[in-house]
């Protein structure tokens, strides 16, 4: 079967999928994608009809969600993006979205690295270019105002002839340094901290998704995070009731399924990309967390997606 090269979700899978929908308004070209609507899970499952598995985002997205909500799996934590809230995602994230509501209504901006260079970056914009930003953000009535407002100002500007690259650049730059005034309101307001557990539990997390792939054990996540490897074991079963390898064995599967997913490699090929001893060993872990086999499992995603073409 001939295997298509879809790991990334990128803007240029955003153009293909967007053309002909109903309830979408959009703005695509080759490095900058501006969805101002898209109404209904109809819509939006066209979008992802590829990707039901896990997949990584090519360039960062901004999610302004209106009404309903989305169920998605984000770096391998579970969260619900419900209405009047901001989600702003890098590039190299992993999603999987697991549930849209039919009622849902948004906007979703993508912007390249090369659609800001030789631009001058303020740090959270650095932070989105740079693959190190992942925020969920709720907004007040203000807030949804002024982000209606930018929208359609965005909007506005994008369709002028010829193409308004340099104001488009100020736009995108003066809605990151929005985003970032309201981060520090909240923060103000805001009397909730993270406790030290849950601070330590989250920069794991971090360093799960970045390097699960080449190192699992638990010394290397302990070290990293200057604790023993008995105390980081206790604290995060006590935060997130799973032990470091589950987390870390989930971090392996999902790189798997990514690989299985969206390339041609081969079994082996996809066990020696992750480390593993060899093909058996591989396939022992797989089957044991999902209760396929790798070619299995390859087969029943190859089969979803032939039957939804």
């Amino acid at each position: 079967m001939e295997q298509k090269e879809m790991m990334h979700f990128a803007i240029k899978q955003v153009k293909e999928f967007s053309t002909g929908l109903r309830n979408v308004s959009r703005f695509v070209s080759d490095d900058f994608a501006f969805i101002r609507c898209i109404q209904g899970a109809e819509d939006l499952m066209h979008f992802l009809v590829n990707f039901r598995q896990p997949f990584r985002l090519m360039e960062g997205r901004i999610v302004y969600m209106r009404s309903g909500y989305i169920d998605v799996r984000v770096n391998l934590r579970e969260i619900r993006i419900e209405p009047h809230q901001l989600v702003v995602a890098s590039r190299g994230t992993v999603l999987q979205v697991l549930y849209v509501s039919p009622d849902c209504d948004l906007s979703m901006l993508a912007v390249s690295n090369n659609f800001m260079e030789d631009w001058q970056k303020e740090e959270l914009l650095m932070s989105y270019l740079s693959g190190r930003l992942y925020l969920k953000l709720p907004l007040e009535e203000q807030e949804e105002w002024r982000m209606e407002l930018m929208c359609t100002l965005m909007w506005e500007v994008m369709n002028d002839r010829p193409f308004p690259k340099e104001t488009l650049q100020s736009l995108v730059s003066a809605l990151f340094r929005q985003i970032e005034c309201f981060c520090a309101q909240k923060q103000t307001k805001d009397s909730t901290r993270y406790t030290r557990k849950e601070e330590v539990f989250n920069r794991f997390l971090e360093l799960v998704n970045k390097y699960a792939v080449r190192e699992r054990n638990v010394s290397f996540y302990a070290d990293r995070l200057y604790l023993t490897p008995r105390y980081l074991s206790t604290l995060i079963r006590q935060i997130s009731g799973r032990t470091i390898m589950d987390w870390i064995n989930e971090a392996v599967l999902q790189e798997a399924k990514l690989m299985l997913r969206h390339s041609d490699k081969l079994v082996y090929q996809v066990s020696d990309a992750l480390n593993f001893p060899n093909a058996s060993f591989f396939c022992k872990f797989f089957r044991r967390l999902t209760g396929k086999t790798p070619n299995e499992y390859k087969q029943e995603v190859w089969k979803k997606i032939s039957d939804s073409e």
